[in-house]
């Protein structure tokens, strides 16, 4: 999804805080979620759910600050991503870093915007009003035209997730997703409605801290773009 919202959408949790969510498989897993670097999708604010675009310039610094963070830091037993090469390009900055393998997982792909891919939120406002006032009831079960249903997309994030969470249990691991991906864990896990979008607004390269354990999760870092800092001064010389 685009960055459809400011920074102030979402405030960086430097935890922890605890979750009521417990471990599917009685396990302890350790997650680092990361969004994709940024894209000309991003910069455009268009809908790029399943276009298979790459980073770009900018982008790719992004991954490799993120990478260079990783390395800093306990070293993940796997890193995980979605199939989109957004999200590949990201991982793999990362996996080349860490010396480490990629493994691939489909059901972390962003959400599927049917016929409304590569059009902004603007355009669906001006070209698809009753469309679009779907979006102002998060109560509302919004199906994308030859994409998803918004239930539907929920339902896999959280299954996808506790699929790795059992798959690795016991284990650290590093995921490279989407902003609405990240987003809908996020709702889900914080027990607030995840189609309601201008919440949670995950940046480029951030990072948020996960430890799902067998009686409660703990959220230590949400949002987290500290490792991004110097790229983000260069920008603004």
């Amino acid at each position: 999804m685009s960055n459809v919202a400011t920074r102030q959408s979402l405030s960086a949790i430097a935890g922890p805080l605890a979750l009521n969510y417990r471990h599917p498989s009685d396990g302890r897993t350790e997650f680092f979620f990361v969004r994709h670097g940024r894209t000309d999708g991003n910069v455009r604010k268009v809908l790029v759910g399943r276009t298979d675009i790459s980073l770009d310039a900018l982008g790719c610094r992004q991954a490799i600050a993120v990478a260079e963070h990783f390395a800093k830091a306990v070293p993940p037993d796997v890193i995980v991503t979605s199939p989109l090469k957004r999200a590949r390009e990201t991982a793999q900055a990362i996996a080349d870093r860490l010396a480490l393998p990629v493994e691939i997982e489909g059901d972390l792909a962003e959400l599927n915007f049917g016929s409304y891919e590569g059009w902004s939120f603007d355009d669906i406002i001006a070209r698809e009003p009753e469309f679009a006032a779907q979006f102002r009831d998060v109560e509302i079960d919004a199906h994308w035209p030859g994409g998803e249903r918004l239930s539907e997309f929920h339902n896999r994030v959280r299954s996808v997730v506790e699929s790795l969470a059992t798959r690795y249990a016991s284990h650290t691991a590093i995921v490279v997703a989407h902003g609405g991906v990240l987003g809908s864990l996020m709702s889900q896990l914080l027990n607030t409605s995840p189609n309601d979008w201008a919440r949670y607004q995950l940046l480029n390269c951030s990072v948020t801290h996960l430890v799902i354990g067998e009686d409660q999760s703990m959220l230590h870092r949400l949002n987290d773009v500290a490792h991004l800092a110097t790229i983000e001064l260069e920008q603004v010389k």
